[in-house]
């Protein structure tokens, strides 16, 4: 076992740092004058990753690691991820009153219509690439295992990953769902059920964080598409 595999201590800071880190982010985001929207742009996915960085150059990621890459299994997480995309958009394409206010929609001209490729890189690089790391890590291998613990005695990290239980289930889902702002429940419910049920099945964290990769860049390039072609809903509230 090497150094950076040492289990002193509870194990939590490598997975609860980057999600609340990126939370924190939000949050100062909110609060800062637009002058400095520039800023928190690129502040809030770097923080994350680089602590994320910081913590996979330490091994304390051993899971990743594991977690073994194919292409046909690939490929099925592709495809999930992309259904998981429809699903999340359906319910708002089909029930107006479940959109939220234009107010709450990202805009990509909000450094000026010459930097709109810059921002939309930008917003590819937090949603599609960092979320899905930080997030999959907090919610799927930390909530989820730890869940199983709770209350009794043991290390979470002594839990396999992909173990159904009913409580770490349930425990996966309000967490996950308790992230998002409240018109995404429903919608984060199902999508976050499903991928449960896919992690169970594929056993592998690489695999539900290209599912939830594909499934953000999707509902980004949805959002790019539907401004393109002029279509008669807008879709940047999805991202």
């Amino acid at each position: 076992m090497t150094a950076g595999d040492s289990r002193q201590g509870h194990g939590w800071w490598p997975y609860v740092l980057p999600y609340f880190s990126f939370l924190a982010a939000v949050e100062v985001a909110r609060r800062l004058p637009e002058e400095l929207a520039p800023v928190m742009l690129l502040l809030k996915p770097a923080v994350p990753l680089a602590l994320l960085v910081y913590f996979w150059r330490r091994g304390r990621y051993p899971e990743l690691s594991r977690s073994r890459v194919d292409a046909a299994g690939t490929l099925q997480d592709v495809i999930v991820g992309i259904a998981l995309a429809l699903l999340w958009v359906a319910p708002f394409l089909v029930f107006d009153r479940l959109r939220p206010s234009p107010s709450e929609a990202f805009d990509p001209a909000q450094l000026g219509a010459d930097l709109i490729p810059l921002v939309l890189a930008l917003r590819m690089l937090g949603y599609a690439l960092v979320t899905p790391l930080f997030e999959e890590i907090f919610i799927r291998s930390f909530v989820m295992r730890y869940a199983d613990v709770y209350g009794r005695s043991g290390d979470f990290r002594d839990i396999p990953l992909a173990r159904y239980s009913l409580r770490s289930f349930l425990t996966t889902i309000v967490v996950f769902t308790a992230g998002h702002v409240p018109w995404e429940w429903w919608v984060a419910v199902p999508w976050v059920a499903i991928s449960n049920l896919w992690f169970y099945h594929r056993r592998s964290l690489t695999a539900l964080i290209v599912v939830h990769g594909v499934t953000n860049a999707a509902l980004l390039a949805l959002a790019i598409c539907a401004q393109a072609f002029g279509w008669r809903l807008s879709l940047w509230f999805l991202v």
